[in-house]
């Protein structure tokens, strides 16, 4: 069983949970998420892992608290079991040693941010890491972050705490004073496109983590498709990290737009194992990765 067994809050909506989940725990790379059902019934939400704990058989997720599915994972209580984690999914990130490595996030991003600079460091890149929020009160994972990389940077939109302005000008303020090697943005489609830009006019390698609507994260419903180089790709089996260069940012909008007045864990019907169909196809294939 997938049992909590720690939370802590983070931010304003957002807690950091601990769970049991051995099998996951000794696979997961950098970049790679799990597939989460909190309870039987409920609409499956892919998280990306934080942080794994191989000895303790633990992974960590963030849960931003932002619709039914997240509210009612946010909701369980130490002791208590997750109904269903499948993963590790997704390709891992790519890193080697290149040198001196950004890493701006903005947002939720400092989660998926974390354990690519833990990674990068660990490769031996001197890793400058960016964080970007709209105030301190959603300020997350500092300390994480400030443990990980050689130098950290937070920019707050309203300037309640270090610096204020967007975290893309302070990304275009280090990309003019250092020499850098490659980048890494995770956050709005606004920020990565700009950071797509500073990057190509310098010819620096970009890598970013896109976040569209998944259903399944098993490649089979399609509705994480993304434009890349001009190639329809399924972010949660060839993603969800690619070359920041090659992303169609516009097709990318106006996909995830279509459905930002609702909730995307709201806006299908529940899940039901008594549904036949691919709903039902879904819920089988989970069922055999179940423990």
């Amino acid at each position: 069983m997938y049992t909590i067994i720690h939370k802590q809050m983070i931010a304003q909506d957002i807690k950091k949970i601990d769970i049991a989940a051995p099998a996951i725990a000794a696979r997961a790379l950098p970049g790679q998420f799990v597939m989460v059902t909190p309870v039987a019934g409920e609409h499956n939400i892919p998280m990306t892992i934080i942080d794994t704990d191989e000895r303790r058989n633990m992974v960590s997720l963030l849960v931003h608290e932002v619709g039914s599915a997240t509210r009612r994972l946010g909701g369980l209580s130490i002791g208590e079991d997750i109904y269903q984690m499948v993963g590790p999914l997704g390709s891992p990130s790519q890193m080697d040693k290149y040198g001196l490595v950004i890493a701006v996030a903005t947002g939720v991003g400092a989660a998926q941010i974390l354990p690519i600079c833990r990674g990068l460091k660990k490769k031996g890149n001197k890793v400058i890491g960016i964080i970007g929020a709209k105030s301190k009160k959603v300020l997350m994972l500092e300390s994480q972050m400030r443990v990980v990389c050689d130098e950290i940077f937070i920019t707050t939109n309203d300037g309640s705490y270090e610096r204020r302005g967007l975290a893309t000008g302070l990304l275009k303020e280090l990309l003019n004073k250092y020499t850098v090697h490659r980048v890494y943005a995770i956050g709005s489609l606004e920020m990565m496109q700009a950071a797509a830009q500073m990057t190509k006019e310098k010819n620096i390698p970009l890598r970013v983590t896109l976040n569209p609507y998944m259903v399944n994260g098993l490649g089979t419903c399609g509705s994480c498709r993304v434009n890349i180089g001009g190639q329809t790709r399924l972010a949660c089996v060839e993603g969800p990290e690619f070359d920041g260069h090659m992303v169609d940012y516009e097709d990318l909008a106006q996909r995830m737009n279509a459905l930002e007045p609702v909730q995307w864990e709201n806006h299908l019907p529940p899940l039901s194992l008594k549904r036949p169909g691919f709903t039902g196809l879904v819920k089988s294939l989970w069922g055999s990765a179940k423990k």
